[in-house]
């Protein structure tokens, strides 16, 4: 038997859904204007970073349970492309980043 346990194999496990940081929750309300309390109930997934970049999706955990979804890693969004309600990319290092904001098409599509 081989009960290497301890050792390493494959990649890295992607992130689980976390807090916004406060550099994303500040341009969501500072630059995009949305209301602050709704802001920060968000929930981020990273994807691994590459070359001191990561990208990023940002839902609304109350809206994919009431649609039964469990947002396990950046990954399990690819088949729920309706939950997304931001992306973009962030350097942390440079705290530069960019966004682009799904939710205001939304919102519009809803008022149509």
């Amino acid at each position: 038997m081989n009960w290497k346990f301890w050792k390493k194999s494959g990649t890295a496990p992607l992130a689980k859904p976390k807090d916004l940081s406060s550099d994303l929750g500040k341009y969501l309300v500072v630059n995009l204007e949305y209301d602050p309390d709704w802001v920060w109930q968000l929930k981020v997934v990273m994807d691994l970073p590459k070359e001191g970049m990561s990208d990023f999706r940002i839902f609304d955990p109350a809206m994919a349970a009431m649609q039964g979804i469990t947002v396990k890693d950046y990954p399990s969004l690819d088949e729920h492309k309706n939950l997304v309600l931001f992306d973009g990319w962030y350097k942390k290092e440079s705290r530069e980043m960019h966004v682009n904001d799904y939710y205001q098409a939304m919102k519009t599509d809803q008022a149509v």
